[in-house]
């Protein structure tokens, strides 16, 4: 979720400012005198953001909690600690260090964003409505802030009042690109696809480099079965993406699209020696099992710690009572034990 803009636009507090909190105590030296040794809390901040910068997290939090313990308090320094913590998945941490900044120095309103952020992290949403709330005390007019507010009321479920703050938020500031990617989500959770597809073509206006809207149009088009434009869509995704996980999502995606247009099948599958142990497994996910999480559990097979998963298929490449049963089950579907040699089946339709 992006944070609020402040006043000036930026979202991240310039390096620079760290500093000046901490190099006033050296501004009456003469030109004349030889410079006095760097302050060390300085060396330690320096040090501190110079590890962040080249990727090395952990260390630099440490470097980090040590110039804490020794003095560097300031909000803006608070304020850096609890956005690295954020990074490293420290929800806990950062809602302490950025409690501290609000105490150093009240009423920041790119805090209170970051706090929102920092309690979503930790699963308080009622947390992170508070501070939300707080915001928009502080700045009424701030579409931001509506947008954030929009978001929460969307994790909670409540559609109408998300709708209600991202019209607010768009009459605002109706170049806002974040509150018209949400509208975009928030026609995906209401059966709009097309809506949705519009909405995220507009979030590309403003934002011509936005991953997750670049992502969600190319899910959405393989949903309406739009195959070809699907896989023109994943492809202008990894262009930009930089995030690895995601890249191996888009390339899974891809793949079972291809697998599709080639005619081809993929299902996960749990082997167990009895029929009894069969049917106990299915009476298990009729009630709500987790497939993958059961064949990883009872699965004889050698692929039980990937879910069963099979991968695609075609006519031919697999036992012929396998591709028999997944072809008479709908997407998602489990079929009843099914006796191969090597002992009894359950098959479940994944495409």
């Amino acid at each position: 979720m992006s944070r609020v803009h402040s006043a000036s636009g930026s979202r991240r507090l310039p390096f620079l400012l760290l500093f000046a909190g901490l190099t006033l105590a050296a501004a009456g030296t003469s030109a004349q005198d030889p410079p006095d040794p760097e302050p060390r809390l300085v060396t330690l901040v320096r040090e501190a953001e110079g590890l962040a910068r080249r990727g090395q997290l952990d260390q630099s939090l440490l470097r980090y909690e040590q110039a804490l313990t020794e003095g560097a308090g300031s909000a803006q320094v608070l304020n850096r600690i609890a956005e690295l913590y954020l990074i490293q998945g420290n929800g806990s941490r950062a809602v302490q260090l950025l409690q501290r900044s609000l105490g150093e120095r009240p009423a920041q309103l790119p805090v209170y964003s970051m706090l929102n952020d920092a309690f979503l992290a930790v699963g308080r949403l009622d947390s992170a409505l508070h501070y939300v709330h707080r915001a928009m005390e502080l700045a009424p007019g701030n579409s931001g802030v509506r947008t954030q507010l929009a978001f929460l009321h969307l994790q909670a479920g409540d559609l109408a009042a998300s709708r209600a703050e991202l019209d607010t938020a768009l009459s605002l500031d109706d170049r806002n690109g974040h509150a018209h990617r949400l509208l975009a989500l928030h026609y995906t959770h209401t059966g709009k696809p097309d809506s949705a597809l519009l909405r995220y073509h507009t979030v590309l206006e403003y934002l011509p480099d936005d991953v997750e809207s670049h992502n969600n149009i190319a899910y959405l088009l393989a949903a309406e079965k739009r195959y070809a434009e699907a896989l023109e869509w994943y492809d202008r995704t990894k262009a930009i993406a930089r995030d690895p996980g995601l890249l191996h999502a888009i390339n899974v995606n891809m793949e079972g699209i291809r697998a599709i247009v080639d005619g081809k099948m993929r299902a996960r599958f749990i082997l167990v020696p009895t029929e009894s142990q069969a049917l106990d497994i299915l009476e298990r996910l009729e009630a709500g099992g987790d497939f993958g999480e059961l064949a990883a559990r009872f699965s004889q097979a050698p692929n039980a710690r990937d879910g069963g998963d099979l991968g695609f298929f075609g006519p031919g490449e697999m036992l012929p009572e396998v591709e028999s049963n997944v072809l008479n089950l709908q997407v998602g579907g489990v079929s009843g034990p099914v006796r191969i040699q090597q002992g009894y089946m359950l098959l479940q339709r994944l495409n």
